[in-house]
Formats: structure tokens, C-alpha cells, sequence
């Protein structure tokens, strides 16, 4: 359902700048090693950001300079909820899931990713409020590449595509519940493929923010107007005054997601929900072994 972070650099586009700890929320339900990609992440981050914008060697030290205290931070006061979340999460796994726990996963889920923005879009103005007009070419350059991979996959047929997500979609529960019977691999498949279909939308509206991006840091501007205009787009402009289309897209998946996660709950054997359980304390021991270091 979820890829593993580095398979989705791409389609992270240009939210790689700022979204270095996202990764680790991705990672959870992916089952990366997030140990190893957050030991790293200072590094990811700088690739990232001289991928798009090319950076100075100026702008690279001071990009470096704040990373170390922003991921200390991170570390002792974002880790320890994420904690809290995954061991509450556990619990209702193994008890069996319930539509109010999806509601709490994607309760929390929209908390912590607005907690993460909050915490980095300051330092993000600064580094975004220095780039000149040749990095902003630079940008824009790499956004229309990534939109041309992302065009290449939409050339596809609907049908091809969603087998393409249903089998993703069918690995990722086979990894975490240990193995999956032929029976349950043909009901998820159906539940996978009567998901909506929405990825030309999401398309179209990642090349939307992306555009506003590049007006933002084509206009006049300050690391405190950047940041403000960053805080719109990323924390309050999606979930409170995103467009109607923006609003029902989130609305129809995560209903289709609710309703395919509870279905594939009830099917799980007793075996699989402690496979999955396992996997879920491997991944609260490696965030309490982040917390220690």
C-alpha cells in the first residue's frame, strides 16, 4: 500500500526539501530499516536539496549547520510520540482492529505530519529565501523531469496501473503478515482493485503546488514570508482550505482504505496478527534505541 521511501523519491518531488523526517512514518509502515535511513537522514537531506537546487557551497554549510540541532530535537521530543503512537497502535492490533481505530490512525497521522512541518519550515524559509534566480531554473527543471516520469506512468492503462498498486498492495501485506493464503490473496486483490482510482489527480495537483513553489520564490521575498507562505501550503492549505476536489479525493480513499483494512483485519489468522505485531515491536524497540543514542 505503501512503498519504501526511496522508491518514492520521485513522486516526493519537491516536499524532499523539508520532509526528511516523513520518512521515518514511511518507513513504519513500510517496514524499511528506519534505523539505518534516520542515522542518515542529515545526508539524505543535503542530496536532496542539492538535487533540486543546486546548492552553494555557502547555502550547503548552512543547510548543514542547522541540521544538526533540528534532528537532535527531533530525535528526543518527536521520536518519543511516535513511540507512543506505534505502542497504542500495537495494542489495538493485537485485539483486533475496530473503524475507530482507523479514525485514531489517521487522527494521528494527520498530528504528527503537521507537527513535523511545524518544525522544519522555519529553518526551510532561510534555506528556500537564499536561492537566486539560476536555482530557482534549477528547480523548475527537476520538477519537469519528475512530471515527465510521472506522465510516463500515467500513459499506461487504467487496468495496468491498478494491477501495479493491487500487487504493491498485495507484497506489503504478505511482508507483514508472514505469508498470505491463496483465498485471502484473491480477496485483497478485489478490495485493491476497487480502490479509487485517483492517481491523475494526485498528479495533476502535486505539478499545481509545485507551480505555486515556483511563483512563491519568484516573487520578492523573506525567510519569514517564505515560512509563511510554506506553513500555508504545507500545514493549514491541505486539510482546511484545500479545493473541494482536493477534500473529496482524501475523503473517497481514506473511506475505501478504512473499509479494505477492516476487511483484511477480520481475515487474518492468529499467526499473522502476531506477525504483524512482531514487526511492530521491532520497529518501537529501533525508535527507543534511536531515543538513547
Amino acid at each position: 500500500m505503501i512503498h519504501c521511501a526511496t522508491q518514492n523519491r520521485t513522486k516526493a518531488g519537491w516536499r524532499g526539501l523539508w520532509m526528511w523526517c516523513a520518512v521515518g512514518l514511511v518507513c513504519f509502515l513500510a517496514g524499511c530499516s528506519f534505523l539505518s535511513l534516520y542515522r542518515y537522514a542529515d545526508w539524505v537531506i543535503l542530496w536532496q536539496a542539492d538535487h533540486y537546487l543546486d546548492l552553494t557551497s555557502d547555502q550547503r554549510h548552512d543547510l548543514s549547520q542547522r541540521l544538526t540541532p533540528l534532528l537532535a530535537r527531533h530525535r528526543h521530543e518527536a521520536l518519543p510520540q511516535y513511540e507512543t503512537v506505534l505502542m497504542q497502535g500495537r495494542q489495538r492490533l493485537e485485539r483486533g482492529l475496530t473503524s475507530q481505530d482507523i479514525d485514531w490512525v489517521y487522527a494521528n497521522y494527520d498530528r504528527l505530519r503537521a507537527d513535523l512541518f511545524d518544525r522544519v519550515i522555519a529553518d526551510s524559509g532561510v534555506v528556500l529565501a537564499s536561492v537566486d534566480s539560476r536555482q530557482v531554473r534549477t528547480l523548475e527543471a527537476a520538477f519537469q523531469k519528475d512530471h515527465a516520469k510521472v506522465a510516463q506512468i500515467m500513459q499506461a492503462p487504467a487496468p495496468e496501473r491498478l494491477k501495479k498498486r493491487a500487487d504493491a498492495i498485495i507484497d506489503w501485506l504478505d511482508d507483514w503478515l508472514g505469508s498470505l493464503s491463496k483465498d485471502q490473496e484473491a480477496r485483497i486483490r478485489q478490495w485493491a482493485l476497487a480502490l479509487p482510482d485517483n492517481q491523475q489527480f494526485w498528479a495533476s495537483y502535486q505539478q499545481q503546488r509545485q507551480q505555486e513553489l515556483l511563483a512563491l520564490l519568484r516573487q520578492p521575498h523573506t525567510p519569514k514570508s517564505v515560512a509563511r507562505e510554506l506553513s500555508a501550503l504545507l500545514v493549514v492549505y491541505p486539510d482546511q482550505t484545500g479545493p473541494p476536489a482536493y477534500q473529496e479525493a482524501i475523503h473517497q480513499m481514506r473511506t475505501a482504505v478504512k473499509t479494505m483494512a477492516l476487511a483484511v483485519d477480520q481475515q487474518a489468522t492468529l499467526d499473522q496478527r502476531r506477525h504483524a505485531v512482531t514487526k511492530l515491536q521491532r520497529l518501537i524497540d529501533q525508535l527507543h534505541e534511536l531515543q538513547g543514542e
